[in-house]
């Protein structure tokens, strides 16, 4: 299956890529306005081809099973046929767990997240009297708090409005857990904390490492004619990609690129960033500190 997609992804046109998982194969294609005809027409060429491959190997498919999920600021009449029935555009599609909308808000996702939570967090208050806060936090962390981060890199562009509901989701949290006594400090770390930390980290094995399947992260060096005391303050930074939409702007090249600068004109981060020097948990630790010391002071002002 992923060898048939393969084939048909070698002709140039517009892009497309596959991505096949357990029992999953993905399509994605982009294209530009005026190319719906001709999108429409390899990609009924790739599932007819798929057909086939499933009639030699005796696979099926269940057509209610495959999904259409279309991308657009304008509506768009795509018509894809496979294994003997049309596939209707859906608004949301599900693929490992997250939740994508036609908007890519992700608003359905986080939603499910929040309601999810809250299930769990009625459960922690019924048994809480059977803890003490050591026990539920710890609770909290395993199983509530790695449900809220599954995966937040893809999601962790969403508008502010949208993410703000799981910081609700973890001020609850607090509440249960402490149950009104004096909350130590650092005890559970913000969400977006915590989330930029793995922004980074991931940025760190993209730049640094030159780790394989992230190298479509990986971001050009910065070239500028005019010496500033900006660029003097930031070696080796990065070039930011342009952005004509808020929406653009909050996506993790943007937001990380962004931050990468900030931390390397920094007095925290080391002369010599490289993989020998720096290993992947002091990085950690290292971005972790950095974090904390900005919001600190900007708590401070």
């Amino acid at each position: 299956m992923a060898k048939a997609l393969e084939d048909q992804s070698r002709r140039p046109s517009t892009q497309k890529s596959a991505k096949a998982y357990a029992d999953d194969v993905t399509v994605s294609v982009s294209f530009a306005p005026g190319d719906e005809t001709s999108t429409i027409s390899r990609l009924n060429t790739i599932l007819h081809r798929l057909e086939i491959w499933g009639q030699r190997w005796q696979v099926s498919f269940a057509p209610h099973k495959t999904q259409l999920l279309v991308v657009s600021r304008t509506r768009h009449d795509i018509r894809l046929f496979f294994n003997g029935a049309f596939l209707t555009p859906s608004r949301e599609l599900k693929i490992l767990g997250v939740t994508y909308d036609d908007k890519l808000t992700f608003k359905p996702h986080i939603m499910q997240l929040a309601r999810t939570a809250a299930g769990q967090l009625a459960s922690l208050r019924r048994i809480s009297w059977l803890l003490d806060n050591r026990g539920r936090e710890l609770l909290n962390k395993a199983q509530i708090r790695s449900s809220l981060e599954y995966s937040c890199l893809t999601w962790g562009g969403a508008a502010p409005s949208h993410i703000a509901v799981l910081d609700k989701v973890q001020r609850r949290a607090e509440r249960i857990i402490w149950d009104g006594q004096q909350r130590q400090p650092g005890a559970l770390q913000r969400l977006q904390h915590r989330r930029d930390v793995a922004g980074l980290t991931t940025f760190f094995k993209a730049q640094v490492r030159r780790t394989p399947h992230l190298n479509q992260l990986r971001q050009t060096e910065r070239h500028t004619e005019v010496l500033t005391r900006t660029v003097a303050a930031e070696p080796g930074a990065l070039a930011l990609p342009r952005s004509h939409s808020t929406h653009h702007q909050r996506q993790f090249t943007q937001v990380y690129t962004r931050l990468w600068n900030c931390l390397l004109a920094s007095d925290s981060c080391p002369n010599n960033l490289t993989n020998t020097t720096v290993g992947l948990q002091r990085f950690k630790v290292l971005v972790h500190r950095w974090l904390s010391s900005v919001r600190d002071s900007d708590t401070e002002d």
